[in-house]
């Protein structure tokens, strides 16, 4: 009878371990789902931006490239100024960062559920490398813009309240240089480049994390 009583205990008590990592698995996958849809959200964003950015920096070079920069120096420096601008994707990642971190990711029963996981987590590492090699060549432009953009037009392209705003001076470069020139415009071709193929990773990632959302509300029976 003890040892039947013990081991009723037992049981009892292993179901009832049972049923909270259960529910605390669904509570990590609500709150995972959360964070995909902030992430979809955020990428459209960086998606959108990308692709305008793309279609101003090819502006910009044929302004260069063709002497047009002449007579359309609002644009010009208006284009140059968007350059410079856009945020990196960054993930709202703090259920992830909970389930690899502190071993939570077990409580994941399904190993397709796991590996779409971990899976949409490298996709985001991926996109934040391109992003990072997108700023180093930003520097670039940087340091050899000033070779050809004239400082103090540039930055009155910025309002106070940091709002683009076309220049109505016509502002002229600083130098006629064709060597200064197509390097800068280099530069912004390798820029409008990068720009599309983060749009296209960019779409890829907001995709993996649809499929994903759509995967967990399946398996764990969530609207």
């Amino acid at each position: 009878m003890l040892f039947l009583a013990v081991f009723c205990g037992f049981l009892a008590e292993y179901k009832l371990e049972h049923v909270i990592e259960h529910q605390r698995e669904r509570k990590y996958v609500q709150s995972l789902i959360q964070d995909l849809k902030k992430d979809t959200a955020n990428i459209q964003v960086y998606i959108d931006l990308r692709k305008e950015k793309r279609v101003m920096m090819d502006s910009l070079v044929l302004l260069l490239n063709t002497g047009e920069h002449k007579q359309l120096g609002n644009e010009t420096y208006f284009f140059a100024r968007h350059v410079f601008f856009g945020q990196p994707f960054v993930s709202t990642d703090g259920t992830m960062q909970q389930l690899k971190n502190a071993g939570n990711l077990r409580l994941i029963k399904n190993e397709n559920i796991i590996n779409n996981i971990l899976g949409y987590d490298a996709s985001v590492k991926e996109l934040r490398e391109w992003d990072e090699s997108d700023t180093r060549i930003k520097t670039t432009f940087r340091e050899i813009g000033g070779n050809v953009f004239d400082a103090d037009k540039l930055y009155k392209v910025f309002s106070p309240d940091y709002q683009f705003v076309k220049p109505t001076t016509n502002p002229q470069l600083i130098t006629d240089n064709p060597l200064m020139i197509n390097n800068v415009a280099f530069q912004i071709q390798y820029l409008a480049l990068g720009s599309l193929g983060n749009a296209l990773r960019g779409k890829a990632l907001k995709t993996k994390a649809e499929n994903l959302i759509e995967l967990l509300k399946k398996e764990y029976q969530l609207q």
